[in-house]
C-alpha cells in the first residue's frame, strides 16, 4: 500500500521525505489481463518524519491499523472472486432458454464420461486476444488480408494450388473473416493452428487431390424410394421454426463462451431423446480439440447393421459470432440462419427417421462442430482424428445455412469447389430424382478455399460435399454474423429448411440404406428379428 501524497501532506509530510519500508507480513494478489501480480504493502517513513509521525501519536497507529485489515479483507476477496466469478458465470442446471413448439422434448440425462473441458493451456491462450494464430489461406485471400498478418510462407496444397501460411494474432481472426465475407462475399476462408508447426504439418499431409477424385466406394445407385418417399412428406416446418428458435435464444453460441458450450449440450442431449432408448444409438461431446476453447462438437453415431464400418457423416457447425464484437464471450450473436438453420435441418431428419424405426446398414453419424467461424476448428479436429485412426467415411454431406431466399433466385445451390466429384454427381441424381418433381430448383457456386467445415473432409482425404442455400440476387444473407442474424429478419419462418431437410432424408436414405431392402453393396441379406 502506498500512503496517498493527499494524506501525506494533511499530516505534515511531503514525498520528498519518503522512501520504502521492508515491506510487511501480508501481501495482496491482484489479478489483470489474465496474469496474478503481487502487491506489497509499503510504509512511506524516513529520517524527520518519523518524529513527526510518532508526535502524531494514535491517530496514525489507528489509521495504520485499519489499512492493515483492509488489506488482510483485500486479500481474501481477491483469492476467493475468480471462484465467485466462475459460479456466477455457469448457468444454473435447467436454466437454458426453453423450445417452444412442437420440437420441444424433455433433456436426456448427459452422459459422465465426455464432459472433459478444454486444457487449462488451451482455454488460456483461448483467452488471450493477443495469442499467435498460424492461418492457412488461398492465395488470392492472403493478398487481401497481408496487411493483418506476417511471416508468410508460400506452400502447394496436394491438388498443386498456391496457400500461404501465416502468422496473425487471434483478435485479428474477426477482421479476417469480416474481409472475406465482405470481399470474396462467403464465409470462412482460412484453417487456424496454435502453432505453424501444425500448420505446416496440415498442409503436408493435405489429401484434398485424393478426396476430389476418388471414387465412391459403394457405386451409390437410387434404389431405396420407398424409405425415402415415405420421408419426405413427414416434415413439419414448425419443428425446424422451434430449433432454429431455441438456438437463437442464447445470447451466442460462440465458442470461447459459457453459451456456446450450454447450447452444444443442449443439442447432445435433444439429440439423445430423439432416440428414445435405442441402444444402437449413442451420443457424446467431442472434446479433443485443443483450440476449440469451451465448445465441445456433438455426435450422434446409429450403429449400421451389416456394413458397420462404412460411416455416413451428416454434419452442420453449432457455432455463432458477430463479425463487430468478436472476441466479446458475450457478444449478442443469435446465428438463426448461421448456422441454427443448419442444425435444424439435421434435428429434423433425424428425429423423422428414428421416429420410422429405420435401422441403416451403414454406420450414419451426424455431427454438430464446435468453433467453425474461427477456423473449421472442430470439424478438422475429428476429420484428422477419424483419419489417423482409420475411420473409413464415405460419404460426408455438410449443411451451413439452410433458410434464406429472396428474389429471383434457384431454390438451393450445389458448392462446386473443393468436394469430391462423384458425390457431386450423385447430389444432382439426388435432387433431380426427388426434388426437382416438386417444382424445386437448383444452382451451383465456388465457394472457395476452406469455405465451411466439408473442406476439412475433404482435406483428410474423405469424400465430401455441400448444399447451400439460394441467397437473394446479390448473394448470400445479408444479416449473417451481425445481432440481425434472426428468424424475424427471415420472414419468421423456416420454410425455407423444409427442402434442406427433405435434401438431408434422400441423402440418408440413399447412402446409408436401409437394413431391410439391403441394397448398393455385396453385404449378406439380413432378416429383421
Amino acid at each position: 500500500m502506498w500512503i496517498a501524497p493527499g494524506m501525506l501532506r494533511s499530516l505534515g509530510l511531503h514525498c520528498a521525505d519518503t522512501v520504502r519500508m521492508p515491506p510487511l507480513r501480508h501481501a495482496r494478489t491482484v489479478r489483470q489481463s489474465g496474469s496474478v501480480a503481487t502487491v506489497t504493502p509499503q510504509a512511506v517513513i524516513r529520517g524527520d518524519a518519523m518524529m513527526k509521525l510518532f508526535l502524531l501519536g494514535p491517530t496514525l497507529l489507528l489509521s495504520l491499523l485499519i489499512s492493515f485489515f483492509l488489506l488482510r479483507s483485500d486479500t481474501l476477496r481477491a483469492v476467493q472472486a475468480p471462484g465467485l466469478r466462475a459460479q456466477a458465470a455457469s448457468p444454473a442446471p435447467g436454466s437454458q432458454p426453453r423450445m417452444a413448439g412442437a420440437a420441444q422434448t424433455p433433456a436426456a440425462r448427459p452422459a459422465q464420461a465426455d464432459t472433459a473441458s478444454a486444457p487449462p493451456a488451451a482455454a488460456a491462450a483461448q483467452a488471450d486476444p493477443f495469442a499467435p494464430v498460424y492461418i492457412v489461406t488461398s492465395r488470392e485471400t492472403w493478398q487481401g488480408i497481408r496487411g493483418l498478418t506476417r511471416a508468410a510462407v508460400a506452400r502447394r496444397d496436394s491438388t498443386g494450388a498456391p496457400v500461404l501460411i501465416s502468422e496473425t494474432r487471434a483478435d485479428r481472426l474477426g477482421d479476417i473473416s469480416d474481409y472475406v465475407h465482405a470481399n470474396e462475399r462467403r464465409c470462412g476462408g482460412y484453417f487456424a493452428f496454435p502453432s505453424r508447426a501444425q500448420a505446416e504439418a496440415f498442409v503436408s499431409a493435405d489429401g484434398a487431390k485424393q478426396a476430389m477424385a476418388k471414387s465412391m466406394l459403394a457405386g451409390y445407385t437410387l434404389d431405396n424410394q420407398a424409405t425415402v418417399s415415405r420421408w419426405l412428406p413427414q416434415v413439419q416446418e414448425q419443428r425446424l421454426y422451434a430449433t432454429i428458435n431455441h438456438l437463437s435464444s442464447y445470447r451466442n453460441r460462440y465458442y470461447a463462451s459459457t453459451h456456446g458450450r450450454t447450447s452444444a449440450e443442449w443439442i447432445r442431449n435433444h439429440w439423445q431423446s430423439l432416440a428414445a432408448g435405442r441402444d444402437d444409438v449413442t451420443t457424446e461431446l467431442f472434446t479433443a480439440c485443443a483450440t476449440c476453447g469451451t465448445q465441445p462438437s456433438v455426435i450422434l453415431t446409429i450403429r449400421g447393421w451389416d456394413l458397420p464400418n462404412e460411416v455416413v457423416v451428416l454434419g452442420a457447425h453449432l457455432d455463432s459470432i458477430n463479425g463487430g464484437n468478436r472476441n466479446d464471450p458475450e457478444q449478442h450473436a443469435p446465428g438463426a440462419d448461421d448456422d441454427a438453420s443448419g442444425i435444424a435441418t439435421l434435428t429434423e431428419t433425424l428425429r423423422i427417421a428414428l421416429a420410422d424405426g429405420w435401422q441403416p446398414r451403414r454406420t450414419v453419424k451426424f455431427m454438430g462442430y464446435a468453433a467453425e467461424e474461427v477456423g473449421l476448428r472442430g470439424s478438422n479436429a475429428i476429420a484428422q482424428s477419424f483419419r489417423a485412426s482409420g475411420v473409413n467415411v464415405v460419404s460426408v454431406l455438410q449443411v451451413d445455412m439452410t433458410n434464406y431466399k429472396a428474389g429471383a433466385v434457384t431454390d438451393m445451390k450445389l458448392i462446386s469447389d473443393y468436394s469430391n466429384a462423384d458425390l457431386k454427381n450423385f447430389f444432382i441424381t439426388l435432387f433431380d430424382t426427388y426434388l426437382a418433381p416438386m417444382g424445386l430448383t437448383r444452382g451451383s457456386v465456388a465457394c472457395g478455399y476452406a469455405c465451411s467445415d466439408h473442406a476439412s473432409w475433404t482435406n483428410a482425404g474423405y469424400p465430401a460435399a455441400m448444399m447451400f442455400e439460394a441467397g437473394d440476387p446479390g448473394g448470400s444473407f445479408p444479416y449473417i454474423h451481425t445481432s440481425y442474424d434472426t428468424l424475424a429478419t427471415m420472414g419468421e419462418s423456416a420454410q425455407h429448411s423444409v427442402k434442406f431437410t427433405q435434401f438431408a432424408l434422400a441423402y440418408l436414405g440413399e447412402t446409408a440404406k436401409t437394413r431391410t431392402r439391403v441394397t448398393g453393396g455385396p453385404a449378406q441379406v439380413l432378416p429383421v428379428p
